[in-house]
């Protein structure tokens, strides 16, 4: 609440209100913590060789249990133990670097095309004025994916991406859902 009272600039730390919960935590406790979730601990790990080390040992560190209606859903993120594994090895190669720096001049056209189409919003007028930048940084992540993965532009393949939009709307609303065990 303390935290809303005040104005935020550019520079401020935005991990007060974007995690409050979290920050409070850390603040109180340290960084290797413990909260509770109903009867389940929680551990708070903010070392980043320590994530490193829990996500290397999936087998040591399942994923807890969530929502059942979200595991309709599927994918490498749903995914636990040696399913996880295999799904991993197989996108793995997909992010080696010599991968990445092919894909280098699709990044270059994507994000040209994105910044000429914001300077000619800009100039169309002359006079300065704000820009809602999210809509155009999305459609320059769809574009990336069309053109490394499937050799076309987002506007090629603009349905396909309206429809996980959609898809990923209803997983959060999935997510936000209280779950009362029994209850359904």
């Amino acid at each position: 609440m303390e935290a809303r009272t005040k104005p935020i600039s550019l520079t401020d730390d935005v991990s007060v209100r974007v995690l409050p919960f979290l920050h409070q935590a850390m603040k109180n406790y340290g960084k290797l913590s413990y909260s509770w979730a109903g009867t389940t601990p929680r551990l708070m790990i903010m070392n980043p060789e320590h994530v490193k080390e829990i996500f290397n040992r999936v087998y040591d560190f399942p994923k807890p249990e969530v929502n059942p209606l979200v595991k309709l859903s599927t994918g490498v993120a749903r995914y636990n133990g040696e399913k996880w594994a295999k799904h991993r090895r197989i996108i793995n190669p997909a992010f080696y670097v010599e991968k990445l720096k092919n894909m280098v001049p699709a990044f270059y056209q994507s994000c040209s095309e994105m910044i000429n189409g914001v300077e000619e919003l800009v100039s169309e007028d002359g006079s300065p004025h704000e820009v809602d930048v999210w809509p155009w940084l999305q459609n320059l992540a769809s574009d990336v994916i069309s053109r490394t993965a499937f050799s076309s532009s987002y506007n090629e393949g603009r349905a396909v991406f309206e429809l996980l939009k959609e898809q990923a709307k209803l997983s959060q609303l999935i997510l936000q859902t209280l779950y009362i065990p029994g209850l359904r």
